[in-house]
């Protein structure tokens, strides 16, 4: 089911929160598939820094530390994809 929100997205290299239209693009299929905004506009930029740490913490991919994947990585997005409903 992962493999759906990468549609069309290509793989040729690791994009950056806010690194292009490759990431916007992956960046909006998850936030359709898994939303963090509350439905009324509140919420973090799809694609921002901050949308990219909330929702690593929501979807539980780091640590009680914090740690975990560089956002941004094919390490990280696995994990998103991994995570997904």
């Amino acid at each position: 089911m992962a493999a759906l929100v990468l549609s069309g997205c290509g793989e040729a290299r690791v994009e950056r929160p806010n690194g292009g239209e490759q990431w916007n693009r992956w960046a909006r299929a998850v936030e359709a598939r898994f939303p963090l905004a509350d439905g009324q506009g509140h919420g973090p930029d799809v694609g921002s820094e901050e949308w990219s740490r909330a929702l690593q913490q929501k979807l539980g991919i780091v640590d009680a530390q914090g740690h975990g994947p560089d956002i941004g990585s094919a390490e990280w997005r696995s994990a998103v994809e991994e995570k997904l409903p």
